[in-house]
């Protein structure tokens, strides 16, 4: 959202591309009558008025769409020229040190300085080039919304040709500044340890000319402290005396007070204040801060008393706009906070340039006392315009109950953030603390609000970001739990999306009774639930003003609907290639790491390999969920070696390095694992840590189907009626499907089994730790007839499709004894049991063969059948369905063959879950059952090419938006209906006591493509549209 990252900005707030107004004005454009050409051509006569209207005020939008970058470009190369000037006095400051420092000598403390400067400048930098990219994305924005309301075709040409050859949008400059500021900020570090070491030897005028001779006086300086420091403060004093007589007496005896103030005691401060020689008044030339700063970070209170008392300026601002009380009230020095507001009330409400009060600092902070006193003296609790912070709302973000507390009892007000956010939803979606919600609540907060960005309620909130706490209180309170968002989605759906089975059962048993689940106006289409997403792309219809506030996100080109539905053969799969993926951990706290937090605040981290084929990625840090997956195709895994490089956003110097190696991705004994790497600094210091997991697949290792003689399965996707705006997937796929388990045996023999482990005289056994032989064995001992089994699958297989699903899973056979027995008519769905990582520590399973020898011993039997049927009946080959709750076998199997389709199961949702008293065991009791967010089913299954999901049906009947989400996505979804009791069991069941469950549990939800039954049977729909 354009608005909130401006709102990061502040000091950059009024010469920002003024998107709203542009917007304002496109819709009044609009609106305007139709302003006659000088040539006096009409209209065409087909064009609505408004395109019309539009298209004759085309010169005043551009007129003003050209101030709005002329102002924008003039800001900056003001800026530009100021950072230019700040950078050249940072280097000459660091030349002059760095000619003073003797070689191999410990850098003197002004270097300390220095570097916090250099640091600062980084940061401001940064502040810089995100306003040149925000503005540079609200100029395409507005550009995109002008085409899509006109319907014409201006944005590519004007932004090439007016907008990108700005001097403000070529990122050369600020590129080569911060390149210039990262190598001198890592020159500082090695000469802060003595080291001497020039990283830029382009830049032959940057470098240390002067060779010094003998020890610097500030390193001499120091020297005297620290001997005084260790008792003999007659050395001190000593040196004070000799020090009068010399010309910069002043100066070096103020420089060293400054840089004392951390570090030494107050008995050695007051040595140097009683000399008389230093000047309390002075601020550091590099961060602007005097004496009252430096003693409000450190605590020190003997130099603060001083300050005071000598009547330095306590409103005096620091480089980052700080005032000492800013400093106290960070670092909670409570008694400081009471004298400088004694001292300068007038000063409570100053603003640094991050437009932080000191009581915003306090509530960041949490220093309660410190907020305490500054409300005591009267500290603004409302803002006074836009760009202001509200104290409530960040004191409810933070979870501060007193401070809540404190600013309630002086009437905050509640009202909303730059992002539309109330106090209210900032509890719900991110504090551990659901009192706020009852004390928000008391002072007259509704809980049925609706924020300005989606129109959802603080529910909303806590079901989608999983606030149990929150949740529950909300409901307590009377939340509505049926209440729609903007898209008509009830926040079930977003728990439901999430995977927040807790915050789903909550919402489900408060729901209203008499209300059927509701179908929305506009399902998302996408994985990121919480964006502005595309209309229809085929509707012609033009944009109404409502409608013009989310023609962002439509695309720029407008294709005609296809009139076949357009179908999709196979997937793509590996032929001779390795498949490795790279997943990373989202978030700030996630799979990057520094030691020194916050040193490296706006950074990019790039991805790359020395083979010549793969194209590096980049990845802003902190890394999105959008991309936290990175995947490789590569030939061999002997030299596949990945560098890891993090550069500051707009810059190109490497700040921090690291490379996992061939050895890594080996995967000789498991496709999966978990790596973390050291970073390096370009003097290979540790910096930090850099973790992520992985997976290999490999390309099966026998002798693949021939595309040319089996033939691939395929979906098809089209345009759906004129209710709705997504696709639907169709496939060719039809029919029923009975299902068999399938696991390996130790000796690498697909078997079928529907449990990992098997009772033998009382013991657990997994099937993995049994040899083949072993394992028929024990079928022998359970009294498994394989004579009596196969003639019946051979005679009356075909007949009942439920008994054969139920003697085959208790048939103690192989897989390849099946193929061979089993009717070629008869369909199969083989559902192939892995343990997750838990599963297999807890049956201590470590006989597992790895997800890749375990997807090949099966596909070995599937296509050695399948040649042996294409011989015996050329013309009919029997159709076969892979299924499992474990993602990684799913993606193993669907890399390694293009013919067979994959369904990823998830058992999110069961009956049981949402009412106690329904709901039935399957016809089979299996292993091996798994949930996960049907977010995270969806991106796997999209992102690997799956042909679709099984999803609970009790699940789709509770959040039917599902179904239509899931489908847009390009994937099939059956309806997985194996926890439920046929339609005369559930009205034997439908009672209170049920929570009115019996009618909608039982019902097919409307719109999947097949269903799974309790009985074993997959049965997908016949046609191909539904």
């Amino acid at each position: 959202m354009i608005q909130r990252r401006q709102l990061d900005l502040p000091e950059y707030a009024a010469s920002f591309v003024n998107y709203k107004a542009l917007k304002k004005l496109i819709k009044q454009l609009s609106a305007t009558p139709t302003i006659p050409a000088q040539s006096g051509t009409a209209a065409a006569p087909h064009v609505p008025e408004s395109q019309a209207a539009l298209r004759a005020n085309k010169e005043v939008f551009f007129f003003r769409l050209e101030r709005e970058i002329e102002k924008v470009n003039a800001f900056y190369l003001q800026k530009e020229a100021e950072f230019t000037l700040r950078l050249k006095t940072l280097l000459d400051k660091k030349r002059v040190i760095q000619s003073r420092t003797a070689a191999k000598s410990k850098a003197p403390a002004s270097l300390i300085t220095l570097f916090e400067g250099f640091q600062q400048f980084d940061g401001d930098l940064n502040k810089l080039q995100q306003f040149v990219e925000i503005n540079e994305t609200a100029m395409s924005k507005i550009l995109k919304k002008w085409d899509k309301t006109s319907k014409s075709r201006m944005k590519e040409l004007y932004l090439h040709r007016a907008v990108e050859v700005q001097p403000c949008f070529n990122r050369d400059v600020l590129r080569d500044l911060s390149d210039r500021a990262t190598t001198a900020r890592l020159e500082l570090e090695a000469g802060a340890e003595g080291e001497s070491i020039q990283f830029d030897v382009t830049r032959p005028v940057d470098r240390t000319m002067a060779t010094s001779f003998g020890p610097d006086e500030e390193d001499l300086d120091l020297q005297i402290l620290q001997s005084a420091t260790a008792g003999n403060l007659q050395t001190l004093r000593e040196w004070t005396a000799k020090l009068q007589s010399t010309a910069d007496a002043r100066d070096r005896a103020t420089r060293t007070f400054l840089a004392a103030i951390n570090e030494f005691s107050d008995e050695v401060l007051a040595v140097l204040v009683e000399s008389g020689l230093v000047d309390l008044f002075a601020e550091d030339d590099i961060n602007e801060r005097n004496c009252l700063h430096e003693a409000a970070i450190s605590g020190r209170n003997f130099v603060f008393q001083a300050g005071l008392k000598a009547g330095v300026d306590i409103s005096s601002s620091d480089v980052y706009g700080r005032i000492p009380l800013h400093y106290a009230c960070m670092h909670g020095r409570v008694e400081m906070v009471r004298d400088l507001l004694a001292a300068g009330p007038q000063t409570v409400d100053v603003m640094d340039h991050d437009n932080f009060t000191p009581l915003i600092h306090s509530i960041v902070k949490n220093q309660l006392a410190c907020a305490e006193q500054l409300l005591r003296s009267n500290a603004r609790i409302d803002p006074t315009s836009e760009s202001d912070h509200i104290p409530l709302n960040l004191a409810c973000q933070h979870g501060s109950l007193p401070i809540v507390q404190m600013l309630l009892e002086r009437h905050a007000k509640l009202l909303p953030d730059a992002e539309g956010l109330y106090p209210q939803h900032m509890v719900a979606r991110a504090s551990q603390s659901p009192q706020l919600l009852l004390m928000l609540k008391h002072h007259g907060a509704n809980m049925d609000q609706r924020d300005k960005l989606y129109q959802w309620t603080p529910l909303f909130h806590a079901a989608s970001e999983g606030c149990v706490g929150c949740l529950r209180t909300l409901l307590e309170l009377g939340a509505d739990a049926d209440a729609a968002d903007e898209k008509g989605l009830a926040a079930m759906y977003y728990a439901a999306w999430e995977g927040h089975l807790e915050c789903m059962l909550l919402l489900w048993s408060n729901r209203a009774h008499s209300q059927a689940p509701r179908k929305p106006f506009d399902t998302l289409n996408g994985l990121s639930l919480q964006e502005s997403l595309a209309s229809d792309p085929y509707s012609n219809d033009l944009a109404s003003p409502d409608d013009m506030e989310t023609a962002d996100g439509i695309p720029d080109l407008s294709l005609p609907p296809p009139i076949i539905p357009l179908r999709r053969y196979g997937h793509n799969f590996l032929d001779k290639r390795v498949f490795v993926q790279i997943l990373f951990d989202s978030g700030s706290a996630g799979s990057i790491s520094f030691d020194q937090a916050g040193r490296h605040p706006a950074a990019r981290l790039t991805i790359s390999s020395k083979l010549s084929d793969l194209i590096p990625r980049t990845i802003m840090l902190p890394i999105q969920e959008d991309s936290r997956v990175v995947s490789f195709q590569v030939d061999n895994l002997e030299t596949f070696a990945v560098d890891f490089e993090i550069f500051p956003t707009f810059g190109s110097k490497v700040i921090a390095k690291s490379v996992a190696l061939p050895t890594v991705f080996k995967a000789e004994n498991s496709s999966t694992g978990s790596c973390t790497l050291p970073l390096f600094d370009p003097r290979l210091r540790s910096i930090g840590q850099l973790r992520f997991r992985l997976q290999v697949i490999k390309p099966y290792h026998g002798e693949p189907l021939e595309i040319t003689h089996f033939a691939t399965y395929w979906k098809a996707t089209s345009a759906i009626d004129s209710e709705h705006n997504g696709l639907v997937t169709g496939s060719s796929l039809s029919g029923d499907h009975v299902q068999l388990f399938v696991q390996l045996t130790r000796d690498m023999v697909p078997v079928l089994c529907p449990r990992f482990t098997i009772d033998h005289h009382g013991v657990e056994i997994p099937i993995c730790h049994l040899t083949y032989s072993q394992f028929r064995a024990m079928g022998v001992e359970r009294g498994a007839d394989m004579t009596q089994l196969l003639d019946f699958l051979q005679n009356h297989g075909l007949d009942d499709l439920s008994q054969t699903h139920r003697r085959l899973a208790a048939s103690f056979l192989s897989l390849r004894d099946v193929f061979q027995h089993l009717p070629i008519e008869l369909n199969v769905n083989l559902t192939i049991l892995y343990p997750s990582p838990a599963e297999e520590r807890a049956l201590n399973m470590n006989s597992l063969a790895d997800v890749n020898k375990f997807a090949d011993a099966i596909l070995t039997d599937v296509f050695d059948h399948a040649r042996v049927a294409r011989d015996q009946n050329p013309d009919f080959m029997r159709s076969i369905v892979f299924t499992s709750y474990n993602p990684n076998i799913c993606i193993a199997l669907n890399w390694k063959q293009p013919n067979y389709p994959i369904l990823l199961c998830n058992d999110l949702g069961q009956i049981r879950d949402l009412a106690h008293d329904v709901g039935t065991v399957p016809d089979v009791d299996s292993s091996g059952r798994a949930s996960m967010s049907i977010k995270e089913s969806a991106r796997i299954a999209q992102g690997n090419n799956f042909m679709g999901l099984i999803c609970r049906s009790s699940l789709l009947n509770v959040v039917p938006a599902l179904v239509e989400t899931i489908k847009e996505l390009g994937l099939v979804l059956v309806a997985d209906t194996s926890d439920e009791a046929s339609h005369s069991e559930s009205e034997m069941n439908t009672s209170s006591g049920t929570m009115g469950m019996g009618e909608w549990a039982y019902q097919m939800p409307e719109g999947v493509n097949g269903i799974m039954k309790a009985n074993g049977i997959l049965r997908f729909n016949d046609t191909i549209d539904m």
